[in-house]
């Protein structure tokens, strides 16, 4: 077969795959399309689900039904997603730290995070504070920086999960610091551990910061800008430390779906995201909203993993 008949078929054929997708397109959804949570009923990763996935419905006009797989490391349900038909009615709920750093500790998977399981949209993002108790000696970054750089291996640092350890591993080298490592099985330890200053110092969240109140303070926080709850907080872009991200809750499908197909469910969700009352749900849970198609989440997914990655070398956490 000449170069030139190659060709012609190969644009016959890439034609036909376009107008299978776009009928496809059009046609979709034409059933209940099942949105698979990695974790329980309650929890960030689920509730960023069931608030979208009303509004999901009344766009589609079908169900949107919320499928909670909760298992260890989340690994089921991400599976179950990345092994499902690429044909619009599996979607998953990903906290995406949580998923690619799966090749960085687990080596029994399945599935690959990053090539499986394509973002549709990047839904909401919470914010990481360093923080502590409020009986530390110090008030402030600077002041801690100070402390632990006079006195090294003298304080420790606690994590309840491998993405926390990252970033407290990832500032402590840059910084060039040295603090003993305390690590927690359960994030309800972790947090008792904090308040009670077992450990001096822990990535928490925003909300768990707040209940706190004035038993732990914050002296850095994740994000291009500051938070409103805790105004003189600086970020970590202030700060000169880079390396760290805010914790994205993203909507992922199965890799090959139909372009189209993928571009109704993004269209679907943006029309949600702008609804008053979804942002407000949202705000609620202290998430702010993202926003972000397709191509851009992936890029940011993959400039995190290949972060993890960097970061885990130094380290030298190893998959098991």
């Amino acid at each position: 077969m000449g170069n030139r008949e190659q060709r012609t078929r190969l644009a016959i054929a890439a034609l036909a795959m376009l107008a299978v997708g776009i009928a496809s397109a059009q046609e979709y959804p034409s059933k209940p399309i099942r949105y698979i949570v990695a974790n329980s009923p309650g929890t960030l990763l689920d509730l960023t689900a069931r608030i979208i996935s009303p509004e999901l419905s009344k766009t589609l006009g079908q169900p949107v039904v919320v499928d909670n797989r909760p298992s260890a490391d989340s690994i089921i349900g991400y599976e179950a997603v990345a092994k499902a038909a690429p044909d619009g009615y599996t979607v998953g709920s990903i906290l995406v730290g949580d998923l690619i750093i799966l090749p960085l500790i687990r080596n029994d998977l399945r599935f690959d995070p990053v090539k499986d399981l394509p973002p549709v949209i990047a839904i909401a993002e919470g914010r990481f504070l360093l923080g502590s108790a409020a009986s530390v000696p110090w008030k402030g970054f600077n002041e801690l920086v100070a402390e632990v750089r006079a006195n090294p291996g003298k304080y420790n640092f606690g994590t309840s999960s491998v993405i926390g350890r990252l970033y407290t591993e990832a500032i402590l080298r840059d910084l060039g610091l040295t603090m003993v490592h305390v690590p927690y099985k359960s994030g309800g330890d972790y947090l008792r551990g904090m308040v009670s200053a077992e450990f001096h110092i822990g990535f928490i969240g925003e909300s768990a910061l707040l209940n706190f109140g004035e038993k732990a303070r914050a002296v850095a926080v994740t994000g291009q800008t500051r938070l409103a709850t805790f105004p003189s907080v600086p970020t970590f872009a202030e700060l000169g430390q880079l390396r760290t991200r805010n914790n994205v809750f993203s909507m992922h499908a199965p890799a090959g779906m139909p372009k189209p197909i993928v571009d109704k469910l993004f269209s679907a969700a943006i029309q949600a995201l702008q609804l008053p009352e979804v942002r407000a749900q949202y705000a609620k849970i202290r998430l702010e909203i993202v926003g972000a198609a397709p191509e851009a989440a992936a890029r940011s997914m993959a400039d995190t993993a290949k972060l993890f990655v960097e970061i885990a070398n130094s380290v030298g956490i190893k998959p098991q």
